[in-house]
């Protein structure tokens, strides 16, 4: 029976490198950074950027250590694109375009590594997860942790081939700067070495043990700096975890942002490529086991540490297992076209509607409720915003909005998205109690903004 080349086989000194894989990923670059001035920023975008605009960096690493769960490399990314060609919304979400699309050639370079004969089919799912077009067009951190979480795996892979300490080395650094980027990308290390330890690679399982280690303590001074803000930072903003059974739906429909259809139609392609068929070829049973260790336990991994962090649990934690994912339904699609083919045009499909649906979706828009605020706030007007901690979402946009005269005759209060019931209700009822009467009630970019007057 014929065999895709093994993780374990023998290989050539250079990494693979996919033309086909390249042209996916030019593609996919050029959709992304069209995309990346379509959307408003939302309220993680602003966070971050009020962390990397007009700061330098020795200012960033001052404050970063005061947001919950932050590492600095993603930010200091962005940052320097920044100074070098000024703020704007596409100049913010710049690079997270060029790591996401980076990210998509090296799942085509990690497929060919691991014996798929069309590596870029592996590419091209890749960037159909609706997932990954998100991350491409957001200015957050989570495209650039993944991209280095996946060169980690193509060296972890050239490491079982050809294990020297020059490979050892660069596996470590890439880890190294995964984490330094988003520390959960670490479980995708420790899936490498229960690989390496299951299936017997001694010296794969030493060395990556090794790497591993040494990135973990490369980051533990900026844990122990930043862990009292994180544990403050995570209970101030209210969120908790929690698990029910619920939670793997949730992340069944979440991982790669297909829904629950595209993802059904992503586990019958793993399925395909999984089941027993002698007469077509297959992943033999370590680069078979190696593709569902990179998916199963950095899942597992994350759920764990979300309940020892207290921290909610949200499928971008996880986001590491989807280049497995997607060779794992290349090799469908290799072993067995008839079957596999109908569900990828499918699949295809279901990951473009979604990611036209949130494209087109309303969403909070917090320039347009500054400018609405900024309209409104005239000379002896008080701006009350709720709740009061994320009023620095209106002043990223004008920093007017930051002071003005309360108590004052004229009041414009500012409900934002996440403002809860209880909070809207005890400042009506304080406005209402001091004489105010409501005047006018709109929204504007999902922020509901009501003027009072006495």
């Amino acid at each position: 029976m014929k065999r895709y080349t093994s993780v374990l086989k023998p290989a050539g000194d250079k990494i693979a490198c996919p033309t086909g894989g390249l042209m996916v990923a030019a593609v996919f670059f050029a959709a992304a950074v069209a995309l990346s001035g379509k959307l408003p920023l939302w309220l993680d975008e602003i966070i971050q950027l009020r962390e990397t605009r007009n700061t330098s960096p020795a200012a960033l690493m001052a404050s970063l250590p005061g947001q919950p769960g932050a590492a600095p490399l993603g930010y200091l990314s962005q940052q320097a694109v920044l100074r070098a060609t000024g703020y704007s919304v596409r100049s913010a979400r710049f690079p997270s375009a060029v790591f996401a699309a980076g990210t998509v050639f090296l799942v085509a370079v990690l497929g060919a590594e691991l014996g798929l004969a069309t590596p870029w089919i592996a590419s091209a799912f890749f960037a159909l997860f609706p997932v990954t077009l998100r991350y491409a067009c957001e200015s957050r951190v989570y495209s650039q942790a993944l991209f280095f979480s996946t060169l980690g795996t193509v060296l972890f892979v050239r490491l079982v081939k050809k294990p020297t300490w020059l490979t050892t080395g660069a596996y470590g650094l890439a880890m190294t700067a995964a984490v330094y980027t988003q520390p959960y990308a670490v479980f995708m290390g420790i899936a490498h070495i229960l690989w390496a330890v299951v299936y017997r690679e001694r010296k794969a399982a030493i060395r990556s043990t090794l790497a591993i280690a040494l990135t973990v303590l490369a980051f533990l001074p900026w844990y122990f700096r930043t862990r009292a803000n994180w544990s403050s930072g995570i209970a101030g903003a209210g969120v908790h975890f929690t698990i029910s059974l619920k939670t793997p739906l949730m992340v069944f429909r979440e991982l790669a942002g297909a829904g629950y259809w595209g993802s059904g139609l992503l586990l019958i392609l793993c399925a395909l490529a999984m089941s027993a068929r002698p007469s077509v070829p297959r992943p033999d049973s370590r680069t078979a086991g190696f593709l569902l260790l990179s998916i199963a336990v950095p899942i597992v991994l994350a759920l764990a540490a979300d309940g020892a962090f207290g921290y909610f649990v949200a499928a971008r934690q996880m986001m590491w297992v989807l280049p497995a994912v997607a060779i794992l339904a290349a090799f469908a699609v290799a072993r067995r076209p008839r079957a596999a083919l109908p569900v990828a045009a499918m699949l295809a499909v279901f990951c473009l509607w979604q990611s036209v649906r949130f494209f087109t979706a309303p969403r909070e828009d917090w320039q347009l409720a500054s400018d609405t605020l900024l309209k409104e706030l005239t000379p002896g007007t008080c701006l009350v915003v709720v709740p009061p901690e994320q009023q620095y979402s209106y002043v990223f946009f004008h920093p007017e909005l930051a002071g003005s005269p309360c108590p004052a005759p004229r009041t414009v209060v500012a409900f934002t998205p996440y403002a809860d019931g209880s909070r809207r209700q005890a400042v009506v009822s304080a406005l209402t109690a001091e004489g105010y009467t409501r005047q006018a009630h709109y929204d504007a970019g999902k922020s509901e903004i009501e003027l009072f007057s006495r």
